[in-house]
């Protein structure tokens, strides 16, 4: 079973002091791993083939936790042979079965990772990965034209904006976690200034607003830790009933608020074409309702639809583009099927993330729960998962993998019978 304290290893050193970390072959493997995804858009297909190279170190050091892994995370492991097995009736078989087998190695290296170390090394070796992605971005002082956003390293805006705010994320989680250090909580000080000056120069108020939302969900999880189990309860179902309450008040000005906020924000009614993206993407679904087109088989050079969108929405460089909602775009490729395995994979471990933090001080808990949090936010209006080679994807996979072992290690360490007091679980 994945542990989720920090392992002792024949590699570590005993003392590891100031850093907090202590040095083994698995966190210095897996620090690779995470640096070659996180420098990508600088090393292009070297970062890839670093991803790959240490994740396969990793797999090969430790083959028995790779398949502790496989046999523990099925719904991912379904969802990968999904898509790779989706070119034999891909439009484009060639690019379905290149792109699926990618995704498959990555999928793979990522729950490896999560089984070879424990949760607060990955997010550290996160927070140290994004503060030089950020540090880079800034000296590159890449912008759009025209004012139109802060690019830094990255090819978009968007991807800047959803990077940057997992860098945001996980340096406040870091900040105000339990057992962090002065060095650590100094180095998420300054990450946080950073990712948040960087989100914001982005310029992508939809990335914006989903940060915005997830950290304000960190607010009521402070005041949580502070009362009993029976209050939190008490305290969460009001909570709940206060929001649908203030939802029905307000469904009535639905229409109202969200043209004020298109329009401070500089965004159509249409969501920037997104309604009229949606309805060419159903009509797909009904035709491919299952197995869909094949995966990443719409946005295909040669294919007519994506052409045709292409040249609709003025993307002259026919890339980059997509359905902006991920359940969407995702149905439209690997079907019905495929979008559901996504669904409980994804939703599995969102719900499991808010278990851990309710249950858990640390800092591992609180950024994978902000960070699924703000994907849940996110995918509405974006793409968000999964990616082969993507490091949002993987930290979405870590997310779901570290947040699901937490809840098994509760429910396995739970007393029998009722008369017996709980058994803490500790993440």
């Amino acid at each position: 079973m994945l542990s989720l304290e920090h392992r002792a290893s024949p590699h570590a050193v005993r003392n590891p002091g100031l850093w907090a970390v202590p040095f083994s072959l698995p966190a210095l493997l897996a620090f690779l791993s995470i640096l070659g995804l996180g420098l990508q858009p600088v090393m292009g297909s070297l970062g890839a083939l670093i991803f790959l190279i240490a994740g396969a170190a990793l797999v090969v050091t430790g083959p028995d936790a790779c398949i502790r892994g496989l046999r523990q995370e099925g719904v991912l492991v379904a969802l990968a042979a999904w898509c790779l097995g989706s070119f034999t009736w891909s439009d484009y078989p060639e690019l379905s079965l290149r792109y699926g087998l990618q995704l498959t190695l990555t999928f793979l290296v990522a729950i490896t990772i999560c089984q070879r170390i424990p949760p607060g090394t990955f997010v550290r070796i996160l927070l140290l990965v994004l503060l030089l992605a950020a540090a880079l971005s800034l000296a590159s002082g890449r912008s759009r034209e025209g004012g139109m956003g802060f690019l830094g390293i990255y090819g978009s805006k968007n991807a800047l904006a959803m990077t940057m705010g997992a860098f945001f994320l996980v340096s406040l989680a870091v900040a105000v976690g339990r057992a962090e250090n002065r060095f650590w909580r100094a180095v998420a000080l300054i990450g946080s200034g950073m990712g948040l000056a960087l989100l914001v120069m982005g310029k992508s108020a939809g990335a914006l607003v989903a940060v915005i939302v997830a950290t304000a969900f960190l607010i009521p999880l402070m005041l949580l830790r502070r009362i009993d189990a029976t209050s939190r309860l008490v305290l969460a179902s009001l909570t709940l009933v206060l929001l649908a309450s203030v939802g029905l008040a307000l469904s009535s000005e639905a229409d109202s608020f969200a043209t004020a906020f298109l329009s401070l924000t500089g965004k159509d009614v249409t969501l920037t074409g997104r309604t009229e993206l949606w309805l060419v993407a159903f009509e797909e679904i009904a035709r491919h309702p299952l197995i869909g087109t094949g995966f990443q088989a719409f946005w295909v050079h040669g294919n007519p639809l994506a052409e045709d969108l292409w040249a609709r929405f003025g993307i002259a460089s026919r890339a980059g583009f997509n359905f902006h909602n991920t359940m969407i775009s995702n149905a439209v490729e690997i079907g019905l099927v495929g979008a559901t395995l996504q669904a409980v994979a994804f939703f599995s471990g969102a719900l499991a993330a808010l278990y851990w933090v309710f249950r858990s001080h640390s800092a591992a808990a609180v950024f994978f729960a902000l960070f699924m949090v703000r994907q849940t936010i996110s995918m509405g209006v974006e793409v968000v998962f999964f990616f082969q080679f993507d490091l949002t994807g993987v930290v979405t996979i870590a997310a779901i993998c570290y947040a699901r072992a937490f809840r098994r290690a509760c429910r396995a360490s739970a007393p029998r019978g009722r008369s017996a007091a709980p058994a803490p679980c500790a993440g």
